[in-house]
């Protein structure tokens, strides 16, 4: 497969692709989204895209990384066949849907929660509104903590607690009150200065000294706080994993003052880290989990998972009409067999510890690959200048020239210096190494001066 894809038959973007492109410029707001790459995608096969014009890439984005199992698994696609054909619609507020209970029950088997009962939403954002919902309705208590770096999602509830891009919030004021934020415990990079690698208890300890002796001493009481809301991994910051103990003993201190935890799974749920939930790479058990993107393989479903007792609430208060309808709780339950006959899990962590162990030599040859870091299929690479500041201007080139060789290859974070490796968990080593030679490529022709262009990233 590596020596057929991907096929470049036309310079991206090519006609009908820039066709399309002005079309959409003059019917659609900006505000849909940032067009990291200017392609349009026609249909995909596994962990590949074939564009409108005939091009082939190989994709290590996974729209955003919700192809869990990649474009058109025949699996994915007899389930979500069938199921439209018998009803397409039915309201899970206001009947039953066997789909829509059989996806709670699997998920029920795969949740690190206690005792768990399960909401159903339509996007990450919309799982992190529930998500505050279910914690002030539980607790009584009115304020949330959050992270800076923290992409929660574009409802009102989720941009409220988010901390990605300041731009997120611009103009849209006022907002949802009683939110204050907390660094992230970010080990190549943090406000402390300290090197989390070789002092991941340093700078934990600075981490909670920060929380208890500053933030609840002089922001924000304690026994008025409902939930700390947090990424196990932080996913648009840039891939940004904590040191192995940090939300065990965050655990800790918050149980103490009664305040509930809550993981934001969206990005890393679904065996994207391979593991079912990434909390579970830090041995502890949330009192709620919101999850979306992968559970449906990117068709809408998602959700809240909380213990029992924290989910009653007033009947008919988390309420939304296609949520878990027949056809995408159909497309869930396909997703999550899929993952589980297929042992895409286990693939996450082969393909996964292959591409970091290969991204390690490469950085033994570039200094401008600062670090690389992530768990399983969620990987980054942060680019930098020689004194070791974000360099996002390049990474915006290596990320073009990949494009143009044929390799979906996003450049994010808080800086935009990330480069972000999330493909489909269907991905095969032999793509995968096919993809990083690319990335390789683009590395050596951006540094030679041979990149005019780069991709656009948030801002």
């Amino acid at each position: 497969m590596s020596s057929e894809y991907p096929r470049i038959v036309v310079t991206p973007p090519g006609p009908k692709a820039r066709e399309l492109i002005e079309r959409e410029k003059r019917f659609v707001s900006p505000g849909l989204g940032v067009k990291l790459f200017p392609v349009v995608p026609e249909r995909g096969y596994g962990a590949l895209i074939e564009d409108v014009d005939g091009n082939v890439f190989i994709d290590f984005l996974a729209g955003a990384e919700a192809a869990s199992t990649g474009y058109a698994h025949p699996k994915l696609v007899k389930e979500v066949q069938e199921q439209v054909a018998k009803i397409q619609h039915s309201m899970i507020g206001y009947t039953y849907s066997k789909r829509a209970i059989e996806v709670a029950e699997i998920l029920a088997g795969k949740a690190p929660v206690e005792n768990l009962k399960v909401l159903f939403g339509l996007s990450g954002s919309d799982a992190m509104d529930l998500t505050m919902k279910v914690s002030r309705f539980a607790t009584g208590r009115p304020w949330i903590v959050a992270f800076i770096g923290a992409y929660h999602g574009q409802t009102y509830g989720a941009t409220s607690i988010a901390a990605f891009q300041s731009s997120q919030k611009r103009g849209f004021s006022p907002l949802v009150p009683n939110v204050v934020w907390v660094p992230y415990p970010n080990p190549y990079r943090n406000v402390w200065g300290i090197n989390g690698y070789e002092e991941p208890d340093e700078l934990i300890n600075r981490f909670l000294d920060y929380l208890e002796h500053y933030v609840f001493a002089h922001v924000l009481p304690p026994d008025e706080t409902a939930v700390l809301i947090a990424e196990p991994i932080q996913g648009d910051a840039g891939i940004v994993v904590p040191p192995e103990n940090f939300f065990r003993e965050l655990k800790k201190l918050l149980d103490e003052y009664g305040i509930l935890l809550a993981m934001d799974e969206v990005q890393t749920g679904i065996g994207r880290t391979g593991k079912w939930f990434a909390s579970e790479w830090f041995g502890i058990k949330p009192d709620l989990l919101a999850f979306g993107k992968g559970v449906a393989s990117g068709m809408g479903l998602s959700g809240v998972i909380g213990r029992g007792e924290l989910m009653d609430m007033t009947s008919g208060s988390a309420l939304l009409t296609p949520a878990a309808n027949p056809v995408i709780s159909a497309a869930a339950y396909a997703t999550l067999r899929i993952i589980e006959e297929e042992d895409l899990i286990g693939n996450a962590l082969r393909v996964g510890s292959f591409i970091q162990k290969r991204l390690k030599e490469m950085q033994e040859k570039y200094e401008v690959m600062g670090d690389v870091r992530g768990k399983g299929l969620m990987i980054g690479v942060e680019i930098v200048k020689p004194d070791g500041r974000p360099d996002p201007e390049l990474t915006g080139k290596i990320c073009w020239r990949a494009f143009e060789l044929g390799l979906i290859l996003p450049s994010y974070g808080m800086f935009g210096n990330v480069i972000r490796i999330t493909p489909p968990l269907v991905i095969t080593e032999e793509l995968a190494e096919k993809g990083l030679e690319i990335m390789e490529q683009a590395i050596k022709d951006a540094l030679a001066g041979k990149v005019t262009h780069k991709v656009v990233t948030w801002h």
